[in-house]
């Protein structure tokens, strides 16, 4: 599997903890990296449950970043994760971000 498809399977299990069934199919680019990592800080500072996440150091998250922070052990943790209500509610606010930089705007 590849960086991109890794970076495409940490989302997917991520918006499937929170109970939500949309499936991210954009694009995986630098810009979809960034708004994703923004996406784990948010909900990183609401909620505790995802104090475990590794937060990006010097910047935003990229790709590579991801792929290297984002195990297989923590996408593990995403999918068996029941739903949380601070996740979803910030998931909900960051596709149409995700599916704008997917297309790079």
């Amino acid at each position: 599997m590849g960086n991109k498809e890794r970076v495409r399977e940490a989302i997917n299990a991520l918006y499937k903890s929170a109970g939500i069934g949309a499936k991210f199919n954009g694009q995986i680019n630098e810009q979809v990296a960034e708004v994703f990592g923004q996406l784990l800080e948010d909900i990183h500072s609401c909620s505790a449950v995802f104090k475990w996440v590794p937060r990006p150091t010097g910047g935003p998250a990229t790709i590579a970043w991801l792929v290297k922070n984002m195990t297989q052990s923590v996408i593990e943790k995403f999918k068996d994760r029941q739903s949380f209500l601070c996740a979803r509610t910030r998931i909900f606010q960051y596709q149409t971000p995700l599916r704008l930089a997917s297309l790079g705007i």
